[in-house]
């Protein structure tokens, strides 16, 4: 291994984070009329780099939303408090990360957001289908009983929408955040 071989790997790594950061920027502010030549020069990159990394448009609004869920994911498996051990630690993690302010996760569940704008590239559905059973197996494993995690996982990703809108206080949050909580006790 050669001193620049590590610089090199780097580098295209965060070559190809700061277009997907770019896309997502993009696509927030100007829709899906954002070109690739936009986004490109908003990555610091030639629309030549952008297509050594994204073949084409469907190929970049495939990572895009790859990269989304694997960062929700992350996101709140960072909210799963470690130390408590007992049942209902990945929805307790859940409900914290959706309630909290989190930009990452106000943007993928704001109803006019990364869906909405991207249509329906080829290939994405399926990766929703496999996040979304992805999730399902995460949560029956997390001990608690599948109509409670239902309840409570759809109840915190409504209150999320809900929070950018004139229909839901910061008061009323933290109180429906809570009673989230502690409907992720076992009973």
């Amino acid at each position: 291994m050669t001193p620049t071989e590590p610089a090199a790997t780097r580098d295209k790594e965060r070559t190809r984070r700061a277009i997907l950061d770019a896309a997502g920027r993009m696509l927030s502010e100007h829709g899906s009329k954002a070109s690739l030549g936009e986004i490109a020069k908003a990555a610091g990159v030639t629309q030549s780099g952008l297509r050594h990394h994204f073949p084409s448009r469907d190929a970049l609004l495939y990572g895009l939303v790859e990269d989304t869920i694997e960062r929700m994911w992350a996101e709140i498996h960072a909210h799963v408090d470690l130390s408590e051990n007992r049942p209902g630690k990945l929805l307790r993690g859940y409900v914290r990360a959706v309630t909290g302010e989190n930009d990452l996760v106000a943007a993928v569940l704001d109803p006019t957001g990364l869906g909405a704008t991207i249509g329906n590239p080829p290939g994405v559905e399926e990766l929703f289908a496999r996040d979304a059973e992805r999730w399902r197996a995460a949560l029956r494993a997390d001990g608690l009983p599948e109509a409670r995690v239902l309840v409570v996982q759809h109840a915190a990703e409504g209150l999320a929408v809900a929070r950018s809108s004139p229909y839901l206080t910061e008061a009323e949050l933290a109180v429906a955040r809570a009673e989230l909580l502690a409907m992720t006790e076992p009973a």
